[in-house]
C-alpha cells in the first residue's frame, strides 16, 4: 500500500530519522498484544506537538500498521481507539501528512470504525475524520462516495456532545454547493441539527450554527424550511437573533448574522423585516469597526455587502449606520508604519490581511453605491473616501 511522503520531502525526512522513531514502529509488530498497546500509547505521547516525529513515523510505515490494527477484529477496543487517536495526531501535522494518510485510504477505515458499538472508539474515529476533512487537501467528495455514510452520521448525532461537535464540523466543511446541500437536507440535517442550537456546549452550538450558514447559502429550499422550524417553542430566526446580540462571542454573532443574511437573500426573510433592519445589519456594521480583529472586519464587510447588494433601502440604512462609510476608510491603513517599527509579528499579520481588507472594503463600497447616487457622492467626496480615490481625484485636479 503506497502511502509515503513526496520524494523530496521523503529524502530530507529520512536523513533525520532517529533510532527511537524506528523503535516505535517496530513495537507495533510485537506478538504480545499488551506490548503493542503500550507501544501505540508511547507513540501517541511522542508525536504530540512534534511534527518532525510525525513525519518520521509516516516515512517508516507506521500508518499502514496502525490502520491494520484499527481494522482487525482481534484487536481490543482500547487498542483500536488508541490507533485512531495516533492517526488523528498525525493528521494534525502538515498538509503532506494528511496527503500520506489519504494515500493509505484512511477515510474508509475510519468510516468503518463508526459501525462499532463502542462510543469512545467512535468519538476517536470522528475526531480523526474531523481533522482530515477540515484540511484543505482533502476532497470533500470523499464524504459522499458511500451513500450509507450520511444517514449513519445523522444517527450518531444523538450519541454524545463530541459526536455532535465533530459531525457538525465535518458537515459544515464538506458542504460545498447545492448538490451537497441537497444530500444533507434530504437526510434530515435541519431536523437533526436544529435542537443542537440549545446545547449546553458552546462548541456544539457553534458548529450547528455553522452548519446552518452553509446549508442556507443561496438555497431557497433550505432557507424557507429554516424559517418555520421550532426549537423549544422558538422559531429558528428568533434563536439566530438572540445569538447575534452584543453579549455573545463575536464568532457566534458573525455566524448568526450570516445565517439571517443568507435566509434573507434566498427570499425566506423580507428585507424590511425587523430582524434584518434592526438586528442583522447593525451587527454586521459593528463587525466593521476598528475595535474588531482584522479577520472579523473582513468577514463583517463581505457579509454586509452581500446582504445589502440588491436592496436600495438597506443600502441607505447601512450608509448612515455608525458612520460606516468613514469606518471603511480605515480598511486601507494596514500595514501601519508603527507596526513596522515596534512589532514585526503584527506587521506580518497586517501584511497577510491587508489585501483581504481592501478587497472587502471595495465590495462593500460597491454594494453601498449600487443604486443610490447620493451614497456614491458620500463615498467619493466624504471622509470615507478610499485612498485610491483620493489619489485619482488629486491627479485629475492637478492636470
Amino acid at each position: 500500500m503506497a502511502c509515503l511522503l513526496e520524494t523530496p520531502i521523503r529524502m530530507s525526512v529520512l536523513s533525520e530519522v532517529t533510532a527511537s522513531s524506528r523503535h516505535y514502529v517496530d513495537r507495533l509488530f510485537d506478538p504480545d498484544p499488551q506490548k503493542v498497546l503500550q507501544g501505540v500509547i508511547d507513540m501517541k505521547n511522542a508525536v504530540i506537538g512534534n511534527n518532525k516525529q510525525k513525519a518520521n513515523l509516516i516515512v517508516l510505515g507506521a500508518v499502514p500498521r496502525l490502520l491494520y490494527l484499527l481494522q482487525q477484529e482481534t484487536s481490543s477496543t482500547e487498542l483500536k481507539t488508541e490507533c485512531a487517536v495516533v492517526l488523528g495526531s498525525l493528521a494534525m501535522g502538515t498538509e503532506n501528512n494528511v496527503k500520506s494518510l489519504l494515500d493509505c485510504h484512511i477515510i474508509p477505515a475510519l468510516l468503518q470504525g463508526l459501525l462499532s458499538p463502542d462510543l469512545k472508539f467512535i468519538e476517536a474515529c470522528l475526531r480523526c475524520l474531523r481533522t482530515i476533512f477540515t484540511s484543505p487537501v482533502t476532497p470533500e467528495e470523499l464524504l459522499y462516495t458511500d451513500a450509507t455514510v450520511i444517514p449513519h452520521l445523522m444517527a450518531l448525532l444523538s450519541r454524545s456532545r463530541y459526536t455532535q461537535e465533530y459531525i457538525c464540523q465535518i458537515f459544515s466543511h464538506c458542504c460545498k454547493g447545492p448538490d451537497h446541500q441537497t444530500i444533507l437536507f434530504n437526510h434530515g440535517a435541519v431536523q437533526n441539527i436544529a435542537h443542537l442550537l440549545t446545547s449546553l456546549s458552546y462548541k456544539v452550538r457553534m458548529q450547528a450554527l455553522k452548519c446552518f450558514s452553509v446549508l442556507a447559502f443561496e438555497n431557497p429550499q433550505v432557507s424557507m424550511t429554516l424559517v418555520n422550524v421550532l426549537v423549544d417553542g422558538e422559531l429558528l430566526p428568533q434563536i439566530f437573533v438572540k445569538m447575534l446580540q452584543r453579549d455573545k462571542p463575536i464568532e457566534m454573532q458573525l455566524t448568526s448574522a450570516k445565517c439571517l443574511t443568507y435566509m434573507c437573500r434566498a427570499g425566506a426573510i423580507r428585507t424590511d423585516d425587523n430582524c434584518i433592519v434592526l438586528k442583522t445589519l447593525p451587527c454586521l456594521v459593528r463587525m466593521c469597526s476598528k475595535e474588531r480583529l482584522l479577520e472579523e472586519r473582513v468577514e463583517g464587510a463581505e457579509t454586509l455587502a452581500y446582504l445589502i447588494e440588491p436592496d436600495v433601502e438597506l443600502q441607505r440604512i447601512a450608509s448612515i449606520t455608525d458612520h460606516l462609510i468613514a469606518m471603511l476608510a480605515d480598511y486601507f491603513k494596514y500595514p501601519s508604519s508603527v507596526s513596522a517599527i515596534t512589532d514585526i509579528k503584527r506587521l506580518d499579520h497586517d501584511l497577510k490581511h491587508a489585501h483581504e481588507l481592501r478587497q472587502a472594503a471595495f465590495k462593500l463600497y460597491a454594494s453601498l453605491g449600487a443604486n443610490d447616487e447620493d451614497i456614491r457622492k458620500k463615498v467619493s467626496l466624504g471622509e470615507g473616501r478610499p485612498p485610491v480615490l483620493t489619489a485619482s481625484r488629486q491627479g485629475v485636479t492637478s492636470t
